[in-house]
Parts: structure tokens; sequence; C-alpha cells
């Protein structure tokens, strides 16, 4: 697989799906410049490759989402993910180098979950030796916003303009249906609205009202991720801040505008900001850092770990160079 490449053609059509996870192939036809039926096979090979994945999930608002460090014991650490691996509640795990072998993140649907996940259950799991908890307070940004960089922005707007509105009218349908249509999302995000409606027995009209409702409404996100070797960006970091609580809101936003962050999440714990990264070299993890403390006075950036390796990614279990699998845990959130 190391022979695996994506050309200029494959990154404008990764983009433009980041842009319009549903959108049809003969819609984006004529912006990313390649016919229907081309884009439609370079997709499939791009998922079967494991290049590519779509994940459909919930908005998050209900739950809580913490960040979690796992210290291991030594040589431990692979068979700890392994096991967290197949926990629902948590929906990424990267195996890290620095203060802590793994950064977890979880989530739960309040705090007593998280006493009985924290206490209880993670005592089960052979080889945890250490771990230190932060609550997530408020996700300044998170990565469903990052793009591949592909596409100019007037393409980047008409492909927005793309996107379906949800109906006027509610969409009349209970809550298993609309866990239901969320659970198959979670495996493939661009699944077909007639695949979908057949395999669970509704009209299409009404789950593609659905699915536009959903998103609309918060309650549906669907994202598009690329395994990171295989963009400009292969090197992904954590850093973890200590900023004066009084400008830690205008800081987390600052933050979120620089182009190569992820995830600012402000956090209650040992550090009150936590941001993760994906940066061109090695030597930029230091840059980053001298660069947020030079343009950003008042921040402390107290910790900071490179990933090794990602075990899995929003439920998504993962191959050592970051490929997708095909394996789906789906996630709680």
């Amino acid at each position: 697989m190391q022979d695996i490449g994506l050309d200029d053609v494959d990154q404008r059509l990764i983009h433009a799906v980041q842009v319009s996870p549903r959108a049809t192939w003969r819609a984006l036809a004529p912006i990313v410049g390649v016919d229907p039926v081309t884009l439609s096979r370079r997709w499939a090979r791009l998922v079967e490759q494991g290049i590519v994945y779509v994940t459909g999930y919930g908005g998050g608002a209900s739950r809580m989402l913490v960040l979690i460090e796992i210290e291991c014991r030594p040589g431990e650490t692979l068979s700890v993910a392994e096991t967290l691996g197949n926990d629902p509640e948590a929906f990424t795990i990267d195996l890290t180098a620095g203060g802590r072998d793994i950064l977890l993140s979880l989530a739960v649907p309040d705090a007593e979950a998280l006493a009985i996940w924290t206490l209880e259950r993670i005592r089960g799991v052979t080889g945890v030796s250490a771990m230190r908890t932060h609550l997530v307070s408020e996700t300044v940004r998170d990565a469903r916003g990052w793009r591949l960089r592909a596409l100019s922005s007037q393409e980047v707007a008409r492909i927005e303009s793309l996107e379906r509105r949800a109906p006027s009218a509610s969409v009349r349908m209970s809550v298993e249906q609309r866990s239901a249509i969320a659970a198959e999302l979670a495996y493939d995000g661009r699944v077909g609205v007639t695949e979908l409606a057949s395999r669970l027995g509704m009209a299409p009209r009404r789950v593609r009202d659905a699915i536009a409702e959903m998103r609309e409404s918060g309650r549906l996100a669907i994202r598009v991720d690329v395994a990171r070797r295989y963009t400009p960006w292969p090197i992904y970091a954590w850093y973890f801040l200590r900023v004066p609580a009084a400008i830690a809101g205008r800081i987390g936003e600052q933050l979120g505008r620089i182009e190569e962050v992820r995830l600012v999440a402000n956090t209650v714990g040992e550090y009150n900001v936590i941001m993760a990264v994906w940066l061109r070299t090695l030597q930029d993890v230091g840059r980053m850092e001298a660069i947020i403390e030079e343009r950003l006075p008042g921040v402390s950036i107290a910790d900071r770990s490179v990933v090794l390796r990602t075990t899995k990614h929003l439920g998504h279990l993962l191959h050592a160079d970051g490929r997708a699998s095909g394996e789906v845990v789906p996630i709680s959130i």
C-alpha cells in the first residue's frame, strides 16, 4: 500500500465531499471538472483503500465530551488500545509520545456515566497504570470544518449551495426511526437514500427529508475524514495550554482560526485549553508552539504530544498507517 497516493483530482474530489458530504456525483462533476462516472469510480477506490471514510453521528449536545490521558504499563499500550477500541463511548484513540501513552476522546450521557467509566469500567482494562480526565466545557472548533484545500473559494461556494435544506414542515418520524437512520450513517455517511430507505423499510423521500432536518437542527453531523499520512500534513500533535480564565474564550476563538488547528476545546482539569493540529513536518511542532506564545500573550503551553498512531477515529478502527479497516464501532454522540 506504500504506492497509494492522491493526485490532483483525488484531492479536489475529497475536498468537494468534505464541503457537501451527500452531494451527488452529477452535481459535483462540473465543479470538480471530471464526469460523474469517473468521480464515482475514484471515490469507490478511495473508500476501498481506506483513505477516506464518511461518518454520521449525533451532534453531541446531549453528551458530555471528555479527553482522557492514559498511562500504560511498559509494553501494554497496544493491548490497552485494542481493548478500548471495542468501547462505543471511546470514539477516538490516539497513541502518543510524550507525557501520556494514550489520549482518548470519550462521550458519555452524563456525570454519573463518566464516574462509572473512569472509576469502574477502566479498572477492567489490563495494562492501565494511571489516568487523567479533562471535561470539555466547550468545543470551540472541531475537525468538521477542516478541509484539504484543493479547491478555490469560488468552487467551495458553488458546492456549499448544493446543500439540501430541511423541509419547512417538521418530518413526522419516531425517535426509533431517526436513531435507525443515524445508526446506518455511522458506517457510511454517503449511503444512498434509496438503499437506506430499502434497508429501513421507509419511503425514500421521508428518509431524505429526515436527514436534512436532523443535519440542520444539529442532531446529526456528517463528516469526511482522510488518512493523515496521505495528505500534506502527516504530523499530528496535541497541545495542552494554560490560559488566564478571563481571556480563555477569546484565545480559543483565535486558535481556531489557525488553518492547521483541527480541535480547540475549553476544558476543566489540569489544563483549560487543549488543541489538536495537523502539521507538515516534525519541526513545525516547535514552530507552532513559538508562534502561539508570541502572538497570544498570556498563553502558556504546558505540554505537548505527537501522535504515533491512531487506532480508532470516530468509531472507525484504523490500520497502523491510518487507513480505515472497514470495521466500525458506532460512536455514542
